[in-house]
């Protein structure tokens, strides 16, 4: 890899060289994606709405609970549904989609990066993307966000060429908006019309920055917008058609509740995604400063595509801001110009457009440090939780410190490698080698965060939730109905595989219905149920008949027989 800028490179070696980083990519996203449970919500939520297409042959409906749940379409779904019927109904199944968008999305970085720079621009994007903390770990989860934000930034970078072309030499190619439309379609059909609006807003900010130099493409805008709609309308009218006009008024709500309110309880403040971004996409978020200053050594498409992604950083941060649902995910489409203008920075380092800054060096140095100490003092304290447990005295978080969970000392390794990269791009920082410095830290963060998924994750889920998946699992097969009192899950739906008979919508109530049911009605089979042990006393005296199974890591486990 450290053959990067030697421009004698032949086409093979470049595809060789290239076919190595993403194979590497390749496998730490792949390997390992099914040794921990799926993590409720977000996860759990979108695999079984996989699960049920494949169980009732459904796949025009996306269902939760088997209940017709459109506030999000399909697209995604289908990309775990045809995972799962090749791999089977499990969670490397549920996560194998999104190890496919990480390599695509990092062949994109390459492509973009050569085309608009050169190709070693291209290599440290992808770098940069690869080795930040948030873009790789969400690589290897089962969330829709990946593909989304795949789909959209494909979106704003042709509609970016479009416009280049048209600024530079008047030449208007109409493919750049059919490619354009067909990634932005892609979105609208993975998360809604947020996907054509995140896509044409920093473009229609773009054209009025440049109105004099680009005049207003009419007919294109309505060839982009009509390729972008085709697909979901075709697709919500078969499901008008099929269900109704209760859809339109479903989906309108649940926008408005999203931007209006904290949905499920998701509050923040407004700085809230700046902090996130900034953390989430360390290392690379610690260049990105540098990277607003014009330079003189761009040529124009290089001005506009920069102006471009800082417009699209803008709107993200603002739009997510607004939104009143603070959710980590929601303003991750903002990872694309983060790593963008760190890659920036870090090209017109090495190149010698721009020097090098001791105070960048040390930023990376000290957070660098920082967070690795984070990673070694979390096991520790686990480890020696036993010394703390006198001093807690909530209920619940004392029951789920107690739980059974056996700390090896591997997990320091995390902090360990992060600590390694950290040394290691000092000490190559020091001696000018800033794209050997930029290789290890980045390598080492993106080693560090696949040793936390593999050797960490699994041991913060048997807190968590492991008790309760290990519960509903026990439950499988079994003809039983299952609820959780007094709190939200979906991990009763997918690890119990729960069947249609048993569900709410089969049974024609609503929620409060249905859990009024399970505890007082006159039951055909019998019901178990999970709740969180500083919440039991109010279940027990509304309903006698509880039977306690048993109680593990803060969570009581009840069952009720029916009458006879």
């Amino acid at each position: 890899m450290l053959k990067l800028y030697d421009e004698k490179l032949s086409w093979q070696q470049e595809i060789r060289y290239r076919g190595y980083f993403l194979l590497f990519a390749g496998i730490l996203y792949g390997l390992f994606i099914g040794n921990v449970h799926l993590f409720d919500w977000d996860e759990i939520n979108f695999a079984e709405a996989a699960r049920e297409m494949i169980v009732t042959g459904d796949y025009l409906n996306v269902r939760i609970d088997f209940q017709p749940f459109h506030e999000k379409p399909p697209l995604f779904i289908w990309m775990q549904a045809l995972s799962m019927k090749i791999f089977g109904i499990n969670e490397a199944a549920a996560r194998f989609p999104n190890v496919i968008i990480g390599i695509i999305t990092l062949s994109f970085l390459f492509k973009i990066g050569r085309q608009i720079f050169d190709k070693n621009f291209g290599y440290i994007w992808a770098l940069v993307y690869f080795g930040s903390f948030l873009p790789f770990f969400y690589f290897k989860s089962s969330i829709i966000d990946p593909a989304f934000n795949l789909f959209m930034f494909g979106g704003v970078y042709y509609l970016f060429r479009f416009s280049s072309e048209s600024i530079e030499n008047g030449h208007r190619n109409l493919k750049f908006i059919l490619f354009a439309g067909l990634f932005t379609a892609a979105a609208f059909m993975t998360k809604g019309p947020v996907g054509f609006m995140l896509v044409f807003i920093p473009w229609a900010i773009f054209w009025g920055l440049n109105i004099k130099n680009f005049k207003l493409p009419v007919s294109e805008i309505l060839l982009f917008s009509a390729i972008s709609f085709l697909p979901a309308v075709i697709w919500y009218t078969a499901i008008f058609i099929q269900q109704g006009g209760g859809l339109i008024s479903e989906f309108i709500s649940y926008q408005i509740r999203l931007l209006t309110t904290g949905d499920a309880g998701h509050e923040g403040p407004f700085f809230y995604h700046f902090v996130v971004v900034f953390l989430g996409c360390f290392p690379a978020s610690i260049f990105i400063f540098r990277a607003f200053k014009n330079q003189n050594s761009d040529t124009d498409s290089q001005k506009y595509f920069k102006q471009f992604n800082i417009i699209l950083l803008a709107i993200v941060l603002i739009i997510f801001s607004i939104v009143k649902t603070k959710i980590v995910h929601y303003s991750s489409l903002a990872y694309f110009p983060v790593t963008f203008l760190a890659a920036y920075t870090m090209h017109k380092i090495i190149t010698g457009k721009i020097t090098n800054k001791i105070s960048t060096a040390i930023g990376l140095s000290v957070m660098g440090i920082l967070m690795a100490l984070l990673f070694i003092a979390f096991p520790l304290f686990l480890m020696n939780v036993e010394s703390f447990l006198p001093q807690i005295k909530d209920e619940l978080t004392l029951a789920v410190l107690q739980s059974d969970v056996t700390w090896t000392g591997l997990e320091l390794l995390v902090g360990l490698s992060m600590l390694v990269g950290v040394i290691l791009f000092i000490v190559y920082n020091n001696r000018g080698q800033y794209l050997k410095s930029y290789f290890a830290i980045f390598y080492s963060s993106a080693v560090a965060i696949f040793m936390f998924m593999t050797v960490m994750a699994p041991k913060i889920e048997a807190y968590t939730q492991r008790a309760n998946v290990e519960f509903f699992q026990s439950l499988q097969g079994q003809d039983v109905y299952v609820h959780t009192l007094g709190y939200k899950s979906y991990a009763p739906f997918f690890y119990q595989q729960k069947d249609y008979q048993n569900s709410k919508y089969a049974l024609k109530m609503n929620g409060r219905e249905y859990e009024d049911f399970l505890l007082t009605g006159n039951i055909d089979k019998p019901a178990y149920f999970a709740a969180k042990i500083d919440k039991i006393k109010h279940y027990i005296e509304l309903q006698p008949d509880l039977i306690e199974i048993y109680r593990k890591n803060g969570f009581v486990y009840f069952k009720r027989l029916q009458k006879e």
